[in-house]
């Protein structure tokens, strides 16, 4: 340090702390800065990865089984009904047999409550996150949700279905779902974009997945014991995994091709094969829509990337308008699929103790967006 430098310097802090003199003020002159602290977030390692693989788990559970909604509402014409009286999903299924005499409006509202429990709840146990810990929340989930399976199973009635599934079932995922973010922002800063990627492709593996092994379970087993395996499934990957205004806009249209791409393609000469297997093209696309943008995030910044995201959603809502043939609506279908998966994955907080508050108010803020754009839909 040169005399100059010595002495602004100690002019500096003599005007802060006038009782320093003589060799405590030379002493402190020549104290080196200190240095930042260490960051708190491990960015990697084996337990870090270990907490990825289990919150990967509990959204396949949870969103990745809500994803399977748009096959549950795929129209079924009066011939393969009459031929294939077991291969209908939840809404079909329920307007020819259980709930015959309730309109699909009413019916609607079953997965539009279950929709809006999983965003709003998510306030409640971001909360509960910060104080419990994910633990407890996704395991207490896990269990709830295999047992609203099984409730579901055996419904009779319109009451029975809104309870164990709309309310219920939409409780118990979020309480599987909400916890899974926010414990995976804990451990990552630098790489949280390429971990939320994985996790939330989970969402995206579940849904072509769970749509496939649903069909297949009723054909072979028929409705109830499909339920009650995909709840004994949940249970066992549930184990496994144990060890804001903005979001309300991107809710209120993001939903519109994930869950209605079959309907849309039966207009334009879809085949029943077909309005099947457009919403596991969708996800497929979605899993690496997560991935691939969670890692330029980290780079690029987290919410750049969203609301890129979100404004390509919005453009290709508005192309699938002139999609009008099975090439054009797959190729919407398979884009809105890799761009939707990026609004969901890029969600954290920088502060690790606010973590959870802080996603679960935004997803509850969503769940008002996302409840009406399912009642546009219906509308």
């Amino acid at each position: 340090m040169s005399v100059s430098e010595k002495s602004i310097a100690e002019d500096a802090l003599r005007s802060q702390n006038p009782s320093l003199t003589g060799d405590a003020l030379e002493e402190s002159t020549l104290k080196p800065p200190p240095k930042p602290p260490l960051s708190t977030f491990p960015d990697g390692g084996k337990e870090a990865w270990t907490v990825v693989v289990g919150a990967w788990l509990a959204v396949f559970v949870s969103f990745g089984f809500l994803n399977a909604f748009g096959v549950q509402v795929v129209p079924y014409t009066a011939a393969y009904i009459a031929n294939s009286p077991r291969q209908f999903r939840f809404q079909a299924y329920y307007k020819t047999h259980q709930l015959s005499n309730e309109s699909a409006s009413n019916i609607a509202w079953i997965g539009g409550l279950q929709i809006f429990c999983i965003y709003f709840m998510g306030s409640i146990f971001g909360s509960l996150f910060d104080k419990f810990g994910a633990k407890q929340l996704i395991a207490a989930g896990g269990v709830a949700f295999s047992f609203s399976c099984m409730m579901q199973s055996i419904c009779t009635r319109y009451w029975q279905f809104f309870l164990a599934q709309g309310l219920l079932q939409g409780i118990c995922l979020s309480a599987m779902f909400s916890p899974s973010f926010a414990c995976v922002n804990h451990w990552f800063s630098k790489r949280r974009g390429l971990a939320l990627g994985i996790v939330t492709s989970g969402s995206s593996v579940g849904g072509v997945v769970w749509p496939i092994a649903i069909d297949n379970l009723i054909k072979k087993v028929g409705f109830g014991w499909a339920l009650r395996t995909c709840g004994f499934i949940s249970l066992a990957l549930t184990a496994l995994a144990w060890p804001h205004l903005g979001m309300f806009c991107i809710s209120f249209g993001i939903l519109f091709l994930i869950f209605y791409l079959p309907s849309y393609g039966a207009l334009h000469g879809f085949d029943e094969n077909m309005m099947f297997y457009s919403i596991s093209i969708l996800n497929t696309a979605s899993f690496f829509g997560r991935i691939v943008p969670g890692m330029l995030a980290d780079s690029w910044g987290r919410y750049n990337i969203m609301i890129f995201s979100a404004l390509l959603c919005a453009v290709l809502n508005f192309a699938s308008i002139a999609a009008n043939n099975t090439a054009s609506i797959l190729v919407v279908g398979a884009l809105y699929g890799f761009t939707s998966g990026t609004v969901v994955t890029l969600q954290g907080h920088d502060d690790p103790k606010k973590m959870g508050t802080a996603i679960g108010q935004m997803l509850s803020v969503s769940a008002f967006g996302a409840l009406l754009d399912l009642r546009s839909m219906d509308g």
